[in-house]
């Protein structure tokens, strides 16, 4: 299986599992979600590296009601690599150092499948962080389940 490696880790946020759990953990735990944001069903969260926007990024990401998630779209726009319009991944999961996150590959084959998107090759795809920021909190939420409202 094709996986996407983070490139990133170990710059832009730490790449040492438990070191990054309690950085996501303690960012998580000092937000008070706002009770009218809640349950978010989408959010909007900067991508810069965790010394910069991890507790920022937290903020987001304490509004989503991990038991809700069935299915979690990451947009993010490309820095190095010029596209026509949008792009799907080509691989079946991303890793972080958390653990890796599946891509549903049915889902990007039929959004592939419309003609409007592109693909980019691994080079290009692990050169990009914009995406690579959101999976380590897209993990803990999915797949922890600790932060309850």
């Amino acid at each position: 299986m094709s996986k996407r490696h983070a490139g990133h880790a170990g710059s832009w946020y730490s790449d040492n599992r438990d070191e990054l759990d309690k950085q996501l953990t303690k960012w998580l735990q000092a937000v008070t979600p706002a009770g009218e944001l809640l349950p978010a069903c989408g959010v909007i969260a900067p991508h810069a590296g965790y010394s910069y926007s991890g507790p920022t990024a937290a903020y987001a990401y304490r509004h989503i009601d991990p038991s809700r998630v069935k299915r979690v779209f990451i947009l993010g726009p490309s820095h190095h690599y010029h596209l026509t319009g949008c792009a799907v991944t080509r691989h079946k999961a991303y890793e972080t150092p958390l653990g890796d996150l599946e891509i549903d590959a049915a889902v990007t084959a039929e959004l592939f499948s419309t003609g409007e998107f592109e693909t980019m090759s691994t080079e290009v795809d692990e050169e990009e962080h914009s995406i690579e920021m959101h999976l380590p909190y897209v993990y803990t939420h999915t797949h922890t389940h600790t932060h309850t409202h």
